[in-house]
């Protein structure tokens, strides 16, 4: 399964939104040079999950909106970057790594429970109803590719 990934485009085009320069925005990122900024940017690497939220915050922007996936129905994945998160961070009582990454991933299964929905909701800052969206929307994603490769 794909994973959202940050886009170089959009970071770019936030920052010149900003009317920063990668210096300042390494500034206001506490980076140690602005070349990280600049290979973002370019997609020859992807910042790490941590980075997400604090560059959409720095730039005025949503998480999702770096991501380059619909904000209005983003997958979970997506979700747990915005918040700022590896996938094994994710984890609460009664949610091991595994099971996370079966949602993610939208494995086809039973329906996660309401208590997993509600402490994934937690660990990741958002409403039920946006998490058991973007569960629905990481299996759909997940049946489209299956079929795509039939």
């Amino acid at each position: 399964m794909a994973r959202p990934l940050l886009r170089g485009d959009r970071l770019q085009a936030a920052r010149e939104a900003m009317g920063l320069t990668r210096e300042e925005l390494a500034t206001k990122l506490e980076l140690s040079s602005p070349a990280r900024i600049r290979v973002w940017e370019m997609g020859l690497e992807r910042p790490r999950p941590r980075y997400v939220p604090r560059l959409a915050a720095a730039l005025g922007v949503d998480p999702v909106y770096l991501l380059g996936v619909d904000s209005g129905d983003p997958p979970l994945a997506a979700l747990r970057l915005a918040a700022g998160l590896a996938t094994n961070e994710v984890t609460a009582p009664g949610v091991s790594v595994m099971t996370y990454v079966r949602l993610e991933d939208g494995r086809p299964g039973a329906d996660p429970s309401a208590r997993v929905i509600a402490a994934i909701a937690e660990v990741l800052g958002v409403d039920v109803p946006r998490v058991e969206a973007a569960v629905r929307r990481s299996r759909s994603d997940h049946a489209a590719l299956a079929s795509f490769g039939s």
